[in-house]
């Protein structure tokens, strides 16, 4: 505050008691009698103040960190690595999964994981990764039909799930044959509009690791299950998808712990095959 904001809270605080409160002349200025008496239940107010935010910072500081991200990041990519995260880096994490982006403004979370196309305005916005969309099927299922070429995939039950971002150009397998025959125009046509239709990409992911059918999905959330084998990439060819941002406030108060977090899942994004953003603190 200004000496000027000071001197009229000062002179507020007198006509509210009806008494001076310094005596200002001769200098150097000097409580009154009144002075004296409200001095020390302000300084101690304060100070219990001051302590109790203390208290509940630190509070905040040894409890998890609390992210919001979508269900499918949530269950694909986090969950499987928390014990991970433990261990490396010593950090727990409280995860509220939803299609709804939270507001960090007024959420409980300290920050959020959100897959868009650009960054969010007005926050802290850190790129970790950007996707792409591959066709993914179980190894045994393979075995029963080789998938060589994109016409191949007629021989199989193609997985769908509903998109519920808004997008000019979604994931769709309607888009994959599309942009694949626009590579090798001579391939044969395939009906797209057969399958199973899901409303989760998690569940999508669920069906192809049951050997339930080819899934067009996320290369990133299925990492863990294409470096372990569970599942397994027919075809090269993808089609691009969107970006996965660490999103936090510039004044967040455990912006600390948050980055540790941001420079941990980028190590561990870095054995995402294909697409890796460039990172920037």
């Amino acid at each position: 505050m200004t000496p000027t904001a000071i001197s009229h809270q000062i002179r507020l605080l007198e006509e509210i008691t009806g008494q001076a409160l310094f005596r200002r002349r001769p200098r150097p200025i000097a409580l009154t009698e009144a002075g004296e008496r409200l001095f020390p239940v302000l300084r101690d107010g304060l100070d219990r103040f001051a302590a109790t935010v203390a208290g509940l910072r630190a509070d905040a500081n040894q409890g998890p960190l609390v992210v919001a991200a979508t269900t499918a990041f949530a269950s694909r990519w986090l969950v499987p690595r928390l014990a991970k995260l433990k261990q490396d880096i010593d950090l727990e994490l409280q995860i509220e999964a939803s299609e709804t982006p939270a507001n960090l403004r007024s959420s409980a979370a300290d920050f959020a994981v959100r897959y868009r196309r650009t960054p969010i305005p007005d926050l802290e916005c850190n790129e970790l990764a950007r996707d792409r969309f591959i066709p993914v099927m179980s190894p045994a299922l393979l075995m029963s039909g080789s998938v060589n070429a994109v016409e191949d995939l007629a021989q199989h039950t193609l997985i769908h799930f509903r998109w519920k971002r808004p997008a000019l150009d979604p994931p769709t397998w309607e888009r994959y044959i599309s942009e694949a025959r626009a590579i090798e125009p001579g391939a044969a046509k395939i009906e797209v509009t057969r399958g199973l239709r899901l409303s989760e990409e998690a569940h999508a992911i669920d069906a192809a690791l049951a050997g339930q059918g080819v899934a067009l999905v996320s290369n990133v959330l299925v990492q863990h299950e294409l470096n372990s084998g569970a599942l397994v990439r027919p075809l090269d060819f993808a089609i691009e998808g969107l970006c996965f941002y660490v999103a936090y406030l510039s004044d967040a108060p455990r912006r600390g712990a948050i980055e540790r977090f941001l420079l941990w899942a980028r190590d561990e994004m870095a054995d995402t095959a294909e697409g890796s953003c460039r990172f920037r603190s």
